[in-house]
């Protein structure tokens, strides 16, 4: 127990080493997750007779590699593909091989997402865990994928979590690895290609900086591999998928048309409800990350492209949610860094409320006109905290800055000179 000068308010620091402390988080995440899990799930012994959607396809083709199932997920092979190994490997039905993978790349995803908060932006024990049991509870990132489990979105999260991380720790060729693999699971992954050379444009402002020409090659290798790729995924099955067609391979501006047509007048209720009241926590994280370091903040840099790209990806696709949901670990990290800064037991309690609710309103425990009364209260909540001074941070915390220093252009000259 550590009573500050500061401040009267005492502070408990969590007890145990590092090992223990992760090993009780995990431990905490696997059993929230198994809950969900238990809780969503389709009955046995036949649960893929209640698949719906694009699952339909995913679990034909994990059936059968290559089949020709409708643009564009015919293309998207590489869980069916995992699950077809894993059926002829072990024998195990495609069914409990589906639940089973979903089960644990999501497990896998919410640890992950627990060591970025704890390892990379330094949060407290307290908020790296609520944070990620939110994430675990963020309806159509986890539960919606146990009610369906036979589609290419949790490994494609899993995939979307590791390329962000590995931008912001400039680890180029775990990015490229990362990037094609998640290509060949969901096009959608090459979007964030390009998000590499422009974080590392913003630190050193030159295009000659080595991080920028790398993030450049590692995009059009990547985009060159893809298309090998689709013309070797085509061959095998023995059809023509045209690129940014939609279902039945109509053609783009088509597939735009019906796109936008979907659910008329829904289209902000429904991105609104994605994330509830933590989109308003999530903008002003946005604006605190802007006043202290400019347009050079990583974190608001990558949430502006990941959005943009969400835009752009509904445009072809008609659900709003599961396309939005792709933005929740840079969501709820910002929501994290923002309530991370209430320290203090009293606040503690108010923060553990605010996850509480959230957690509420996405595992559906209250419903219909009482969801608008939950986030206006956890807004009214939201507010009181902010607008009065928080107690100072521990001694010698050391936060995430927002950005990582330049390092360094391919002219050496240039170098020589700064040295």
């Amino acid at each position: 127990m550590i009573v500050t000068h500061e401040t009267t308010e005492i502070t408990l620091l969590p007890r145990g080493g590092p090992g223990a402390q992760r090993l009780w988080a995990y431990l905490a995440l696997g059993t929230v997750s198994l809950i969900n899990l238990i809780s969503f799930m389709p009955k046995f012994p036949k649960p893929h007779e209640a698949a719906w959607g694009d699952a339909l396809n995913y679990y034909r083709m994990s059936e059968q590699t290559g089949a020709a199932v409708e643009n564009p997920f015919a293309l998207r092979m590489l869980s069916p593909w995992i699950i077809h190994r894993g059926n002829l490997l072990t024998g195990l039905s495609l069914d409990v091989l589906w639940v089973a993978f979903t089960f644990v790349v999501t497990l896998a995803t919410v640890i992950v997402f627990f060591e970025f908060l704890r390892s990379y932006l330094k949060l407290q024990l307290f908020t790296s865990v609520l944070a990620a049991v939110a994430l675990a509870c963020t309806f159509w990132y986890a539960p919606y994928a146990f009610s369906n489990p036979w589609l290419v979105d949790p490994l494609n999260n899993l995939l979307y979590l590791l390329a962000i991380w590995f931008i912001l720790k400039r680890k180029l060729i775990p990015f490229a690895i990362v990037i094609v693999l998640g290509a060949i699971n969901k096009e959608t992954t090459l979007l964030l290609a390009p998000l590499y050379p422009l974080i590392a444009w913003t630190r050193g402002r030159s295009f000659r900086d080595r991080d920028v020409l790398g993030g450049i090659g590692v995009f059009v290798v990547a985009v060159g591999i893809y298309l090998g790729y689709r013309i070797w995924a085509q061959n095998l099955i023995g059809g023509d998928y045209g690129f940014g067609a939609g279902q039945s391979n109509s053609g783009l501006l088509d597939n735009i048309r019906f796109a936008l047509n979907a659910n008329k007048g829904a289209g902000q209720v429904e991105l609104f409800t994605t994330f509830h009241f933590f989109w308003l926590i999530f903008g002003y994280g946005l604006y605190q990350q802007y006043r202290r370091h400019g347009l050079r903040a990583e974190l608001l840099i990558s949430s502006i492209w990941l959005f943009a790209c969400c835009l752009a990806g509904r445009l072809v696709a008609t659900d709003t949610p599961r396309v939005f949901v792709m933005m929740a670990p840079l969501l709820v990290a910002l929501v994290a860094i923002v309530l991370d800064q209430q320290r203090g037991e009293g606040r503690r309690l108010w923060v553990g409320a605010l996850f509480f609710l959230y957690i509420a309103v996405n595992l559906h425990f209250v419903g219909g006109a009482a969801v608008f009364w939950v986030d206006a209260v956890a807004l009214l909540i939201f507010a009181a905290l902010v607008s009065f001074p928080t107690a100072p941070g521990r001694a010698g915390f050391k936060a995430f800055n927002g950005f990582r220093p330049h390092q360094g252009t391919l002219d050496v000259a240039d170098d020589l000179k700064r040295s």
